[in-house]
């Protein structure tokens, strides 16, 4: 089963280096990978394949790794229940906009190298979910657990042009 896991770190990279090879040393299959600066360290957004049964484990060792902030597990959801949408594409991709169109009101959370992570309002549900996530490139996901007390504010507003 795909899972989407975010991770804030602080400004050290060698927190960053850590996480990877905690994915390493824990046997994850990881098929995507992408980190951004922020102004209180780094993003990471990672998609792996793993149990469900390991995610709790893995959830609990990440948070407790030193320079680790915050942890984020999404679960990979193919129903009306998802309200994040990972994007793998390119960085100019026409079907950026047609999620904008799809889904009004959807925030960016994340985006670094053609790797976008959407919030989508449960009432801007537009298209069916099989032709808004048929698309290989797009991928529903639900978040499970969270290290966040709050939800996490809005970074980014998107609207469609």
């Amino acid at each position: 089963m795909h899972w989407l896991i975010t991770l804030e770190t602080d400004h050290d990279l060698i927190a960053t280096c850590r996480l990877i090879n905690i994915f390493r040393r824990k046997g994850l299959t990881l098929t995507t990978l992408a980190v951004a600066a922020q102004p209180a360290g780094f993003f990471m957004m990672v998609v792996i394949e793993a149990a469900e049964a390991d995610v709790d484990h893995i959830f609990n060792f990440l948070r407790r790794t030193e320079g680790v902030q915050h942890v984020t597990c999404y679960r990979h959801e193919t129903s009306q229940h998802a309200s994040f949408l990972f994007i793998n594409g390119e960085a100019e991709s026409p079907r950026l906009v047609q999620i904008l169109e799809a889904f009004p009101g959807s925030r960016l959370i994340f985006a670094s190298q053609g790797k976008y992570l959407f919030e989508i309002p449960a009432e801007s549900w537009r298209l069916p979910v099989s032709a808004a996530f048929g698309v290989p490139e797009f991928l529903p996901f639900a978040c499970v657990k969270t290290t966040r007390s709050l939800p996490r504010p809005e970074l980014v507003g998107v609207q469609a042009s």
